[in-house]
């Protein structure tokens, strides 16, 4: 049987990768706000949030369908062919209709005519996105692979945004670069995996009942998902301007990143969960599940916190003074980022495993229509900031409902204590960042020095309290350093 990967290695690894795939956005994106400019980067969002939705289309939620079953198969080469084959199959066909709605959309859509050339350059990404079959590698828990692939092609894509885009007129440059990075990876993967896993091949002799009901399932949470999401940029592009697009885009971005950081630490746990689940082994899924609660507080919690009190000075450094004006829409996104990540880590670890699919579509899908309706309401009255204020409402939806569900499955133990410790080491984050911002007037000087002491007062608060999460760290730091002494 085949090894399985350790959780903290794979965890690592996929947050390495997820952090490579930001790091150097944040090293080219102040570069480009500032080259291309607000406007330009507002018609660049809006044509990628279009592209979005075919994008979701194309994939069809096959991806955790394929990570959740396929955990289950991975042992049988013979078997993980011909299930892979059939799920390959079935998203490649699900390709084929997203191209087909997306050129009738741009044929009849005139609103859509002004951005029809980003949006054709950015579509390529549908094809490779599919051909790249992503989950075969979280199926076998490869992260290492995807990790070293990702530096490559984003070492490519930070060489070529400074080589190529100089000025406002090169927005169609950076459009290419952005497709190219993405689907040059996946093109890869797709030979790689070939190779590597198994001689998987297109076929309509696909077990049609057994795959499309849950498969569609969470395709259409999927949708939910990607609407809420989604429609926040693509209502106030529609009834506002390119200008409200660009400021709010910039704010979703930070939150966007601190989300998908954290979010890939939760990524690599869905096969064990799956097992642990589907096994019935609900005794190891509890204290699995409440250590990775515990540990997401203590780093989801004072992150949050810490962007809400250094929202003005982030978009400062990352994107420039033209784009101060976001730095509201940030603080709402900051609390919407706590609900977010929590609801991400019950559907997505409990939920899903367990095959509780449609509770997950019930939550997304009232999420999606209450955020929706209250962007219609709220965006033209109040602009970005209730685009910002309807995501706050959209996670909690989606967090309370999927919070109260995952309790019949699994139960979180011992976080009372964790939580206290957390709690007060935010307000020490609290203080010393308003201490700060009253006595340092440069705010590059200031965002720093925020961030440092108080990631160090966090720590020491967190220490003294008697968190166990961070005490079992340090000890375990002890005794690696002792042994490679000894060694």
């Amino acid at each position: 049987l085949m090894k399985k990967g350790d959780i903290k290695v794979n965890a690592f690894l996929n947050t390495a990768k997820t952090v490579l795939g930001i790091i150097f956005p944040l090293i080219t994106f102040p570069y480009v706000s500032r080259v291309l400019q607000v406007d330009a980067i507002g018609i660049y969002n809006f044509s990628a949030s279009i592209n979005s939705y075919f994008l979701l289309i194309a994939g069809l939620g096959v991806s955790t369908y394929a990570i959740r079953e396929g955990a289950i198969y991975r042992d049988n080469k013979e078997k993980t062919a011909e299930f892979v084959s059939e799920v390959f199959s079935i998203n490649l066909i699900a390709t084929c209709i997203a191209y087909i709605l997306l050129f009738l959309c741009l044929l009849t859509v005139p609103q859509l005519g002004s951005y029809k050339t980003p949006i054709l350059i950015l579509s390529v990404e549908i094809l490779f996105s599919t051909l790249g079959i992503n989950w075969i590698y979280n199926i076998y828990e490869d992260f290492l692979f995807i990790t070293i692939r990702t530096l490559c092609f984003q070492i490519i894509s930070l060489i070529a945004t400074f080589a190529f885009v100089r000025n406002t007129n090169d927005l169609m440059k950076y459009v290419l670069i952005v497709a190219f990075s993405s689907s040059g990876a996946n093109v890869v993967n797709f030979l790689v995996a070939r190779k590597k896993y198994c001689k998987f091949r297109f076929t309509f002799h696909c077990n049609w009942k057994e795959h499309l009901k849950p498969i569609l399932v969470i395709f259409s949470t999927t949708v939910a998902i990607n609407v809420y999401v989604n429609s926040d940029t693509t209502i106030l592009g529609i009834l506002t301007n390119d200008y409200q697009v660009g400021l709010y885009s910039t704010a979703a971005k930070i939150y966007t990143i601190i989300k998908n950081v954290l979010a890939a630490m939760l990524m690599v746990l869905i096969p064990r969960f799956s097992l642990l689940i589907n096994k019935n082994n609900l005794s190891n899924a509890n204290e699995l599940f409440s250590k990775v609660f515990n540990t997401m507080s203590i780093l989801l919690l004072p992150i949050s916190v810490g962007l809400f009190m250094t929202s003005s000075d982030i978009i400062l450094l990352v994107a420039g003074k033209n784009y101060l004006a976001g730095s509201e829409a940030l603080k709402l996104l900051s609390v919407a980022t706590i609900f977010s990540l929590f609801a991400y880590m019950y559907t997505q670890c409990i939920l899903i495993p367990a095959k509780e699919e449609n509770i997950v579509f019930k939550a997304t899908l009232i999420s999606a229509v209450a955020n929706i309706i209250l962007n219609l309401v709220l965006i033209p009255i109040f602009g970005m900031n209730a685009a910002a204020f309807t995501t706050i409402i959209a996670e909690f939806i989606v967090f309370y409902i999927a919070f109260k569900e995952s309790n019949k499955i699994v139960k979180l133990e011992g976080i009372k204590r964790n939580l206290i410790t957390v709690f007060w080491g935010c307000v020490i984050i609290i203080v010393v960042c308003a201490a700060l911002d009253r006595l340092i007037q440069n705010a590059i000087i200031r965002l720093f020095a925020s961030v440092f002491v108080s990631c160090i007062l966090y720590g020491v608060t967190l220490i003294l309290m008697r968190n166990e999460i961070v005490l079992e760290l340090i000890s375990r730091v002890k005794r690696n350093i002792i042994k490679k002494r000894i060694e």
